[in-house]
């Protein structure tokens, strides 16, 4: 199976920094790929569970993600298992959903642009053998 390019945008990566590594992220990649991952949000948005090292299930995060475009995942929106409030509120899953809708018909090299111009951020690549 051909694997898909991994990015996350600009938000999702300051949020991120301090929690999950670029390889961690990769393997939730890889996993959304062959169809592991907690829920189907619909409009090509998944929630994926992603375990922080060292932390147990208690400190595991939960992303939001876009799975259908063609030839890349992208890390959208994080939050921390233990915040408070609802794990991903339906207002905020809507809007995700629009940005997934909208990635979804970009072709790779309009993601290109959006990663030379900051949006994105290429975390893995299965043509540069990542």
């Amino acid at each position: 199976m051909h694997s898909k390019r991994v990015f996350k945008t600009k938000t999702f990566d300051r949020w991120a920094k301090k929690l999950l590594s670029d390889d961690l992220l990769c393997a939730a990649a890889r996993d959304i790929e062959q169809g592991r991952y907690e829920a189907d949000l619909g409009g090509g948005v998944c929630k994926k569970r992603i375990a922080v090292p060292g932390q147990g299930k208690s400190g595991s995060t939960r992303t939001l993600v876009a799975k259908q475009h063609p030839g890349a995942t992208i890390f959208l929106l994080g939050r921390e298992k233990n915040a408070p409030g609802a794990d991903f509120p339906d207002a905020v899953v809507e809007v995700v959903k629009v940005i997934a809708g909208n990635l979804h018909q970009q072709s790779l090299e309009k993601l290109n642009e959006m990663t030379i111009s900051g949006e994105l951020k290429e975390i893995c690549n299965a043509q540069k053998g990542q």
